[in-house]
């Protein structure tokens, strides 16, 4: 909190004199009680034309600096009182809702000052966030992260709002999202998706979910093919070929 302090003397003036040389002069002053009076300010906060309850009302003294605060009543009133004479600036804030432009004022000795305030709600500040990680078993059975898979962000109509890609680590997220409930769904060449998931955001949560992926055998499966001809050249039809599978190392 602000230092600020009230005279306890009010500031006087002594008459003109004048020195020459070595000369001194004795002056006497007189100095009355100055007026401790303090100030009062009062206002309403309001978003939209709505009074707002609970939202904090800070007061700033010339150089910004936090000097006192109160809360709002459930009719959006509120009132600070045992303010020193002085400028200050006022502004307020309620969770959900972005601070008010600052209102300056000028307060006088044992004055009463009104002013009303008005705040915005902020739609983002409420929005929420589905953040998680795509992985793939490995040949032992672990799960390592997957780089580069398509993480498809669907609403509950099956529309789809956004589609991402997971980082080197896995890790992928999805920000603003209104309440609601989702549905994503993993692809990556080579793998195969095990299942989609599903999110719920309520009240601008933060949804945290783990994707898994398999490896696809089927696009590592290789080709033989070719031609049976007979010892004269020509292509002979109906033949059985077998296909037999080498051990390593052998020959």
């Amino acid at each position: 909190m602000a230092d600020i302090r009230s005279d306890l003397l009010s500031l006087q003036y002594s008459q003109n004199f004048e020195i020459q040389g070595m000369a001194e002069a004795n002056v006497d002053l007189s100095l009355p009680p100055a007026d401790t009076a303090s100030a009062t300010v009062y206002g309403v906060v309001a978003a939209g034309g709505v009074p707002l309850a609970d939202a904090t009302v800070k007061l700033f003294d010339s150089a910004g600096l936090p000097y006192k605060h109160t809360l709002t009543d459930a009719s959006g009133a509120y009132t600070i009182s045992g303010i020193p004479a002085g400028t200050y600036s006022l502004a307020a804030v309620r969770e959900g809702y972005r601070l008010s432009d600052a209102a300056g004022v000028t307060l006088s000795a044992g004055s009463t000052v009104e002013v009303n305030l008005a705040c915005t709600a902020d739609a983002t500040l409420s929005l929420g966030t589905i953040a998680g990680v795509l992985t793939v078993l490995d040949p032992l059975g672990a799960s390592v992260p997957l780089s580069g898979g398509k993480i498809t962000l669907s609403d509950a109509l099956g529309t789809v709002l956004a589609v991402t890609y997971s980082a080197a680590d896995g890790e992928f997220a999805f920000y603003d999202l209104a309440d609601g409930v989702y549905t994503l769904t993993s692809a990556a060449e080579g793998y195969r998706s095990l299942a989609s998931m599903t999110a719920v955001i309520a009240g601008g949560s933060i949804a945290n979910v783990s994707m898994a992926m398999e490896t696809d055998t089927r696009t590592y499966n290789g080709t033989v093919s070719g031609i049976i001809r007979s010892s004269s050249g020509q292509a002979v039809a109906g033949c059985f070929v077998g296909l037999y599978q080498a051990a390593a190392g052998s020959t």
